[in-house]
């Protein structure tokens, strides 16, 4: 027995319409297995096209990013050479770690306006020696061993490297800089150093 694929009324073998409803009663076909696999043949170029243009996008990105680091990195160099040359004729102060520390957390308002921009050769101890993302620094802290917390942060260019490879932990050492920034959470900020 056939029944109406609408109204599920039984009709007879061989009839092409409903004789309650009109439905037409041709049967709905299911896809074969064989035309699946070839629906999923033929999307498979096209998902490889979308794969390989992502990566070829993100190869460019990554290549066209690359010179704009160098290009940041050689501006900074330029920049501390520029305070390198300007900083000999400015009058340099002379101050420990321990001191500008202190300056600053007591009063960072008047710690900024006796040393912000200014060039200042700071004494203390090399805490930490760094190459973090190829930017040389050093944590001065007051000598005053592992629980002094407060550093005063110096940044110098490429061309300290070699100096700087001979450094020590807990070395005393003195740099001359040019303070960028004092009270951050790690202490002072200094940019533009020398090793003295």
């Amino acid at each position: 027995m056939k029944y109406c694929l609408r109204c599920a009324r039984e009709i007879g073998e061989g009839h092409n319409f409903c004789p309650y409803c009109g439905t037409p009663q041709k049967e709905i076909k299911k896809p074969s297995l064989e035309q699946t696999g070839n629906n999923v043949k033929s999307k498979v170029p096209i998902i490889l096209g979308v794969v390989f243009t992502f990566v070829i996008l993100f190869l460019v990105v990554i290549f066209a990013e690359k010179p704009n680091v160098h290009q940041a990195n050689s501006s900074w160099e330029n920049k501390t050479n520029l305070f390198q040359e300007k900083s000999f004729s400015a009058p340099v102060i002379s101050v420990s770690a321990r001191q500008i520390l202190n300056d600053f957390n007591n009063n960072e308002i008047r710690a900024g306006n006796q040393y912000n921009g200014k060039r200042v050769r700071i004494s203390g101890c090399a805490a930490s020696i760094d190459n973090a993302m190829g930017i040389l620094s050093v944590f001065i802290n007051s000598c005053g061993g592992e629980f002094d917390l407060d550093y005063v942060h110096a940044l110098f260019p490429n061309s300290a490297k070699d100096r700087l490879s001979r450094l020590n932990r807990g070395q005393k050492v003195v740099v001359e800089c040019d303070i960028d920034d004092g009270g951050d959470v790690l202490g002072v900020s200094a940019e533009n150093c020398i090793l003295k």
